[in-house]
């Protein structure tokens, strides 16, 4: 069991994720944030504001991840990195793009934020001069960043899901989202333990279950903070799991398809990667294979 107090507040030492947009400019098949099923979403700054303030009296984690979606679609991005400025939740804000955008944004943007993470895949190549412009920017703003080439995804679910429960708690335990990056998200006053369980239910076909089931509503009390250390260390999976691949999808190469051809409508053992799990359950750190290159290490980021 985790120990998640820290100077009478919950901790994470990794990030909590804020989704600017729900919606995305690609269509990349595997997207575990399911964003091309998504009409046009975009979080209000002033509600974020609200409920930020509310978090971060019992809440803190190490940085914020702002992203989506695409979140250089949001009109008024600096507005919710001002949100998450202001309420102190975090240590740094951390922006996560796939790039397509960038060129067109304001170099207020650059000062706004203390790291810059850019997804780069094949259907979308960045060319090298402006690889060494965002460099030259980040260096100029004090922003640390890093360039990743992702040449493959992973399954992220299934429509279907599965009728095993112990494939289910298998699933849950190899889970990097919950178990490595500790990829807490917030949505509509709502904490979750994951991204998946807040999207999943809201775009699966049929789906026949509340997404709050998999959440914690935030409130003003310290019973809110007990509560949420208790939720943080269930060991039972998630309802959403039973439709997540979590990490252990097959692996597949990087593509963008219609949005009409982007569910997944096998079973969770058709698209399973047995020889991959059987690896997580022996070291959930293990490699998932995604990302081919990283073409700016972090440690290099701002030199």
């Amino acid at each position: 069991m985790r120990d998640w107090l820290r100077d009478c507040k919950v901790y994470n030492p990794e990030g909590l994720e804020i989704n600017a947009t729900l919606h995305c400019n690609m269509r990349c098949t595997s997207c575990s944030h399911l964003s091309p099923l998504f009409r046009k979403e975009v979080v209000d700054p002033t509600e974020l504001s609200r409920q930020l303030s509310v978090l971060s009296t019992y809440y803190h984690a190490s940085f914020v991840k702002i992203l989506g979606g695409e979140p250089l679609l949001h009109p008024d991005l600096l507005g919710v990195i001002r949100a998450v400025r202001d309420s102190g939740v975090a240590d740094t804000i951390l922006l996560c793009t796939n790039g397509t955008l960038l060129p067109r944004a304001p170099e207020a943007l650059w000062d706004a934020v203390d790291a810059l993470e850019i997804s780069v895949y094949p259907s979308r190549m960045i060319d090298p001069e402006q690889i060494a412009h965002y460099q030259a920017m980040a260096a100029r703003h004090g922003v640390e960043l890093t360039v990743n080439y992702y040449e493959h995804f992973r399954v992220a679910y299934s429509e279907t899901g599965t009728d095993s429960p112990a494939l289910v708690q298998e699933i849950y335990e190899t889970c990097k989202l919950v178990k490595v990056w500790l990829a807490h998200t917030m949505i509509d006053g709502w904490f979750y333990k994951c991204p998946q369980s807040v999207f999943l239910p809201r775009q699966v076909e049929n789906a026949d279950w509340d997404g709050r089931i998999d959440g914690l509503e935030i409130t003003d009390s310290v019973e809110f903070r007990d509560r949420l250390v208790e939720f943080l260390n269930a060991p039972t999976p998630l309802r959403a799991c039973r439709n997540c691949l979590g990490s252990v999808g097959r692996i597949h190469p990087h593509a963008e398809v219609r949005r009409d051809a982007w569910r997944q409508t096998a079973r969770t053992e058709e698209v399973l990667d047995r020889e991959f799990l059987e690896l997580a359950k022996k070291d959930v750190t293990v490699d998932d294979g995604c990302v081919a290159l990283e073409l700016l290490p972090t440690s290099e980021a701002g030199r």
